[in-house]
């Protein structure tokens, strides 16, 4: 079958076997760079993806953040009272002295960061309870709370002239 083989002479044949043996081993190198190329690429973009979304969480976090600062103006300009239920510091206090300071107030953004607001425009902040805030989370308006709340400032009034 292969007769030509055993006309080489053994120097011939070393080298012929040698060629075939660097061949091999240069298709195997170029096979695992290749593939390590490829998921070189793939971790490369992965972190592209990664590194992107991170921007986006910085971005979203920075229209998110509001000085503090600014949230003592804005407790200060609604009267520490909630802007839903209307339940206040005030109001607490003239029940028993000392119970406003207990009252969760927290400031919220009037249009919801999710839609493009931002905590740089007082006009975009706003005074609510912790109930009402939760309640109204980053998808429902002012309007849509009020409609569903049983609680707050009217609720205690109706309560008390009983």
């Amino acid at each position: 079958m292969f007769s030509f083989i055993d006309e080489m002479d053994s120097k011939t044949l070393l080298i012929v076997i040698l060629l075939v043996g660097i061949f091999f081993l240069f298709v195997l190198f170029a096979y695992y760079w290749r593939k390590s190329r490829r998921a070189n690429r793939r971790y490369r973009d992965f972190s592209r993806e990664i590194e992107y979304e991170k921007a986006c969480r910085r971005e979203v976090a920075g229209r998110r953040r509001i000085n503090p600062r600014m949230k003592q103006d804005i407790l200060e300009r609604d009267d520490y009272t909630c802007q839903i239920c209307g339940i206040s510091k005030q109001f607490l206090d003239d029940l028993c002295p000392g119970l406003g300071d207990y009252l969760l107030l927290e400031i919220d953004h009037v249009e919801s960061v999710a839609r493009g607001g931002t905590g740089k425009d007082e006009d975009n902040l706003q005074v609510l309870c912790w109930r009402c805030n939760r309640k109204k989370g980053g998808k429902l308006t002012n309007e849509e709370v009020e409609e569903m709340i049983d609680y707050g400032i009217w609720y205690l009034e109706e309560q008390w002239e009983e």
